[in-house]
């Protein structure tokens, strides 16, 4: 048992588990002159190099500076009309060479005498197979990029601020420079902030940084640098995995360290995939070939007698004849077939060739192992009164069961309630996930499988208040009224500082002081 106090309520009882660049004022586009480094100043001016107050803007300068600045989002891909994007199908040289071969086709038609039916079919055929490998690849793409204008989760629709000192609920894209947000566990951080008050907070910089472990925040001024070394600054497109936090919004838009990343992405060349250059390499020696051969029987059989039209004719049939008209559509099925088994991993491939590309890539560049992870957590064993009990099942999703999980329900149950961390269900594809500090979201899981009802219970045992975990304490702990109106905490955290407090263990059915 412990008996690390919960200050403020009457007759508590504790229960415990233990479980183990710079950085501009406001960088906006078109910003006249140098401005102050945010993240060395301390909190108290960081609102005066904003231009704001604790109180947040007035709906009229938000409304100003919404002009001034812009909207709060990223600019759409310019994807081009339909038909261009169409169009542009056509233009890979085997799809041109295809193209020449059915014109010749028809020519041969038109030129033989008597017309051949069989060689009308032909020429509509190798059409009809280069409008096939066409629509193929524009519908993937077209289906891929609408997907992929849908799927906004790293930018959140709404966030919390301060207008006049009231709390709001905004549309994240009427952010604003100097705008004062309130963030909590589970948020997504909407626009670049600078941390004035922080509660230990930690967030997930895995959409910048690639690394999975959340990292620590705190609204101390800190050294001039690298802004997303800075601890005291938060990014848009990162969540909020623990504490709480009031942030002074300095970057909208493109203008944020992720609005960075997308202006890099949308310069970048365009590469041909090793597939392209070698269906290219391979069109250009087959077109070759194919004039070559023409010309050769046509300088034969012309000198030879034979009629001139008949010749020509003939001479284009052996030309198309060295055409391979099946291979595109073939690349194209089979690619298809790739995009639908990725898809069926949760992967979006935007164009088919992509599936190559990855299939060709035989060297992945990585700082940290736990860039290639899943950021997922799954409680495999628990141990209770000297016996380990197995806990089946992998991710979120609380499919799994607990070996004799009766001695260890109510070790799960305070695992559970000790956190803030929430269990998502399944939205259409997706999966089970988790929603806050991954951690707490895998002993929820666990408690789960165990056989409890995690939201019964803390609809049973309700929070009357918390103590989050901070560096001092190396604890948790949250305090709930019991059904008989009493008080108890549970508290979780550190081994050593948790064992430390403890006057008794439970063991063998009894309690060992």
């Amino acid at each position: 048992m412990s008996s690390d106090p919960a200050p403020g309520t009457p007759a508590v009882r504790e229960r415990s588990s233990a479980v183990g660049g710079r950085s501009p004022a406001i960088r906006q586009p078109h910003e006249p002159g140098p401005a102050p480094s945010v993240p060395s100043l301390p909190a108290t001016d960081v609102f005066a190099a904003l231009g704001s107050t604790p109180r947040g803007l007035t709906p009229a300068e938000a409304a100003a500076r919404q002009t001034r600045y812009g909207a709060n989002e990223l600019p759409g891909a310019a994807h081009g009309q339909v038909g261009q994007r169409l169009l542009a199908q056509f233009t890979d040289l085997f799809a041109v060479m295809l193209l020449v071969a059915s014109a010749i086709t028809f020519l041969a038609y038109l030129l033989g005498r008597p017309q051949d039916p069989a060689t009308l079919q032909l020429a509509v055929a190798i059409l009809g197979v280069v409008l096939l490998n066409a629509g193929i690849g524009f519908a993937q793409e077209y289906s891929a990029e609408r997907t992929a204008e849908s799927l906004q989760a790293m930018v959140p629709h709404t966030c919390r601020a301060l207008r006049d000192g009231e709390p709001r609920e905004l549309p994240a894209r009427d952010l604003v420079p100097g705008d004062v947000v309130l963030l909590e566990a589970g948020d997504a951080v909407p626009a670049d902030c600078r941390l004035v008050q922080a509660q230990e907070v930690a967030v997930n910089n895995a959409a910048l940084t690639g690394e999975s472990d959340a990292v620590a925040r705190a609204a101390d001024p800190v050294p001039a640098g690298a802004l997303l070394e800075a601890r005291n600054c938060v990014f848009m497109g990162t969540d909020v995995v623990a504490g709480t936090a009031e942030a002074v919004v300095f970057a909208t838009g493109t203008a944020t360290e992720f609005g960075r990343i997308f202006r890099l992405t949308a310069a970048a060349p365009r590469q041909q995939t090793p597939l392209q250059r070698q269906v290219a390499a391979m069109a250009r020696r087959v077109a070759g070939l194919a004039l070559a051969a023409g010309g050769v029987v046509f300088a034969v059989r012309v000198p030879g007698g034979q009629p001139f039209v008949d010749t020509f004719v003939f001479a284009l049939g052996v030309m198309v004849a060295l055409v391979p008209e099946g291979l595109p559509a073939t690349l194209s099925v089979s690619l298809a077939i790739g995009v639908r088994r990725m898809a069926r991993r949760h992967a979006l491939v935007k164009q088919l060739l992509a599936v190559e590309a990855l299939g060709s890539t035989s060297v992945v560049c990585t700082d940290k192992t736990g860039t290639l992870t899943q950021a997922e957590m799954t409680v495999v064993r628990l141990w209770a009164d000297g016996v380990p009990h197995a806990v089946t099942g992998v991710g979120y999703g609380p499919d799994g069961e607990v070996a004799d999980a009766e001695p260890v329900r109510e070790l799960l149950r305070a695992a559970a309630l000790c956190g803030n961390a929430r269990l998502v269900p399944p939205t259409g594809r997706g999966g089970w996930r988790v929603l806050g500090d991954t951690t707490e979201g895998a002993l929820v899981v666990a408690a789960r499988k165990s056989g409890l009802d995690t939201a019964a219970e803390e609809a049973r045992t309700p929070r009357v208040a918390e103590y989050p975990f901070d560096s001092v304490r190396k604890l948790m702990s949250t305090v709930h009224r019991d059904t008989d109106d009493t008080f108890f905490a549970y508290v979780k955290g550190a081994p050593l500082e948790l064992l430390a407090r403890c006057t008794a263990v439970d063991r063998d059915g009894g309690r060992i002081r």
